[in-house]
């Protein structure tokens, strides 16, 4: 028996229903969010649940939800369902007609899907895909573009696609953040361009002080000109970047096995070791 959170109440998942005719669902007036949850602990609900509240706004949805009601019900899925490592999604559901009546839902996913330790030293392929996500810096529910990119992704064997905007600029993969390295220099697309991820935040934050942060666009016919690439993600967190399309690069990946520990080192210490 599976337990979610329906606003503030626990509810059986097979009691969870929607209308087929809900207009938000129709014209996806939603937001989300997904965190892992390893060792029957949260990963970064604060910053996760910043960024639900961030994208509700971007398009305008009201509702009546706090910061720490979200978290709270975030922790009862996790122990209602005895959860160890797994996905959370969160669910945040407008109200079109009044924009009043907004519904929260908090459930759980799959278990987490741990990539081959030869995908963090040796890197992996990325394609790209033509298309631009119509608000690019909330994380909503129109999904279709992601979807169709992935799709290709997954039948090349490729970890993701790589969004190309209508100037030729790789801006972020359709589930991670995009990185370009040149000596002690990380680039990363403009944050007015793309979702800023929850991986991606405390990166930056963390590598401040060692490296040089950049925001700038990443052309894709110059891709030859940067010594490293990475992606991150929820899922992944920092994975080197091996081959994009047919551009292969070869490298022993030194500045992103340096941000991997970094950041594996600040996880470890902020929660696994609570």
């Amino acid at each position: 028996m599976t337990y979610i959170a329906h606003n503030n109440e626990m509810i059986e998942e097979k009691n969870a229903n929607m209308k087929v005719s809900d207009k938000a669902m129709f014209f996806d007036f939603a937001v989300y969010s997904s965190l892992k949850v390893i060792q029957g602990k949260l990963f970064f609900p604060e910053f996760h649940t910043d960024r639900l509240l961030e994208s509700a706004g971007i398009i305008g949805m009201q509702h009546k939800f706090a910061k720490q009601d979200i978290i709270e019900m975030m922790d009862k899925v996790v122990k209602a369902n005895n959860i160890n490592d797994a996905f959370l999604r969160v669910l945040l559901i407008g109200d079109p007609d009044t924009n009043q009546n907004a519904e929260l839902y908090v459930f759980p996913l799959t278990g987490v899907h741990y990539y081959p330790k030869s995908a963090y030293t040796k890197g992996v392929k990325a394609i790209t895909y033509k298309g631009e996500r119509r608000f690019p810096t909330a994380k909503t529910k129109d999904l279709l573009l992601s979807f169709l990119a992935y799709k290709e992704a997954e039948k090349a064997g490729a970890i993701d696609a790589l969004l190309v905007d209508n100037d030729g600029n790789i801006r972020e993969g359709t589930r991670s953040n995009f990185f370009a390295v040149k000596e002690d220099t990380i680039i990363t697309p403009p944050a007015g361009k793309v979702l800023e991820g929850i991986t991606k935040k405390i990166i930056l934050d963390l590598c401040k002080d060692r490296f040089m942060i950049l925001e700038e666009d990443i052309p894709l016919s110059k891709i030859g000109t940067y010594d490293e690439f990475f992606v991150t993600s929820t899922l992944f967190n920092i994975i080197p970047l091996n081959k994009i399309d047919s551009t292969s690069i070869k490298q022993n990946f030194t500045y992103t096995k340096e941000i991997q520990e970094i950041f594996k080192n600040y996880y470890n210490k902020t929660i696994l070791k609570k």
